[in-house]
C-alpha cells in the first residue's frame, strides 16, 4: 500500500472514533439530564406548634387621675368668736368630730330662759284647760294658751339650735385640707370654718372618646396603675351622660378602696377598662415576621402541609409572649424556618416541642 492510501485509511478511522465518541457522550450527557429531571425537588423541614385560640378580655386604656370623693367647704352657721379648733390643717378626722367651736356667750342663757318659758306656759295652758271643764273659761282663752305654749316651745328649740351650732362638726370621715381661720377671729354667718376632702372612698376620674364610651358598664371591674406604681382595683361608678364641651370625651368615674390610706388627690393613673372579650392566641414574638407590603403576620400551615401568611394585630406583650388576634381558633404555627419559606410552599412541619408557651 503506498504512502499516501496509508494517509487516507488513518484519516478514515480518526474520524470514524471522533464521530463514534460524540454519540456516546451525547448519550451520557442525555442519561444524566433525565435523571435529574426524575429527581423530585427536597420540601423544606420547619419546626412549629398546635395553637388554639382563647378568650381574652379587651381593655380601653384610659388615662386619668385621682380625685377626692367630695370636698366640702364647712361654713359657720351663727356668729361669734373662734375659741377653739382643735381640728388643724392635715388632721385626719370622723364624722363628728369637732372642727371649731364658737364662744357661747349668752346663748345657754337664751335657751335656760326659753326652757323657763315652756314650763310656764305649759302649767298656764294646764290651769285653763282644768277651768275649761267647769265652764269657767272660754274656748278663745284655751286657744290663746294653747298658741302660747307652741310659741315658747319653738323658742326653746330655736335657742337649742343656736347653742349647738357654735360646735362644728365633721360631716363625714376625712382630712381637713383647709385652716383658713385662727383662734380669736370673729366668724359672722356662712363664714368659712375649714375645708375637708373625703379621702375614703378616692376616685380616678378619666375622660372617654365618644366612639369607645357605649362599650363601657357601670359596675365594670377597673384595673388602676398610678404614677407612684400602686396598682389596684375598682369599678365604674359614673359615666357622663353629656360630653365635654371642648373635648367631645365623656368624663367617667371608677372608685378605688385605699385601706392603706396612701393615696394622694392629682395623681397621674392608667386605667385598664374592659370592653369586651375576643379570641386570640398566644405566640412568641420570635414567630411574627413582616411580609414584603410590611404587613406584619405569621406564617401557618394547613392540613395538606402548605405554607399561608396571615396578617395579625398584636393586642398585647408580656414576658413570655405575644396575645395576637386575627387568625383562626385552631392553627398550626411555624416557629422554627418561618423566614425561608413562603406563600404556596409544601413543607414538613415538626411539633415536637421545645417548651410552652405561659401565659402572661
Amino acid at each position: 500500500m503506498s504512502d499516501k492510501n496509508l494517509i487516507a485509511v488513518l484519516i478514515a478511522v480518526a474520524m470514524g472514533l471522533w464521530l463514534l465518541s460524540g454519540e456516546f457522550g451525547g448519550a451520557s450527557v442525555n442519561a444524566e439530564e433525565a435523571g435529574a429531571q426524575d429527581k423530585k425537588p427536597e420540601i423544606p423541614l420547619v419546626r412549629g406548634v398546635e395553637s388554639t385560640a382563647s378568650q381574652r378580655v379587651q381593655y380601653l386604656e384610659v388615662r386619668g387621675q385621682t380625685q377626692a370623693n367630695r370636698i366640702v367647704q364647712v361654713r359657720v352657721e351663727v356668729s361669734g368668736r373662734v375659741e377653739a379648733i382643735p381640728a388643724v390643717k392635715g388632721t385626719r378626722v370622723k364624722a363628728g368630730d369637732l372642727l371649731c367651736k364658737i364662744a357661747v356667750d349668752t346663748r345657754q342663757s337664751d335657751l335656760d330662759e326659753a326652757r323657763a318659758n315652756v314650763r310656764s306656759a305649759t302649767l298656764e295652758y294646764k290651769g285653763l284647760t282644768d277651768l275649761k271643764k267647769q265652764g269657767l273659761q272660754s274656748e278663745i282663752s284655751i286657744a290663746k294658751a294653747r298658741a302660747a305654749l307652741e310659741a315658747s316651745r319653738a323658742q326653746e328649740k330655736r335657742a337649742e339650735l343656736a347653742l349647738a351650732k357654735t360646735r362644728i362638726t365633721a360631716p363625714f370621715d376625712g382630712v381637713v385640707e383647709t385652716q383658713p381661720v385662727e383662734i380669736g377671729d370673729f366668724l359672722t354667718t356662712g363664714q368659712l370654718c375649714v375645708t375637708l376632702m373625703e379621702v375614703k372612698p378616692m376616685l380616678v376620674v378619666g375622660q372617654v372618646a365618644e366612639k369607645s364610651v357605649s362599650q363601657i358598664q357601670l359596675g365594670d371591674v377597673v384595673q388602676v396603675k398610678l404614677i407612684t406604681g400602686t396598682q389596684m382595683e375598682g369599678k365604674v361608678t359614673f359615666i357622663a351622660r353629656a360630653p365635654d364641651t371642648t373635648t367631645r370625651t365623656y368624663p367617667i368615674e371608677v372608685t378605688v378602696s385605699d385601706p392603706d390610706d396612701s393615696v394622694r388627690a392629682g395623681l397621674t393613673a392608667q386605667m385598664k377598662v374592659p370592653v369586651g372579650r375576643e379570641l386570640a392566641h398566644l405566640i412568641s414574638p420570635a414567630s411574627l415576621v413582616l411580609s414584603d407590603e410590611g404587613v406584619v403576620g405569621v406564617r401557618i400551615v394547613d392540613e395538606n402541609d402548605v405554607v399561608h401568611f396571615v396578617p395579625v394585630t398584636v393586642l398585647s406583650e408580656g414576658t413570655r409572649g405575644v396575645w395576637v388576634n386575627g387568625l383562626p381558633e385552631h392553627i398550626r404555627l411555624i416557629t422554627v424556618g418561618q423566614e425561608d419559606v413562603f406563600d404556596g410552599q409544601k413543607v414538613k412541619l415538626d411539633l415536637t416541642p421545645l417548651g410552652t408557651i405561659v401565659g402572661s
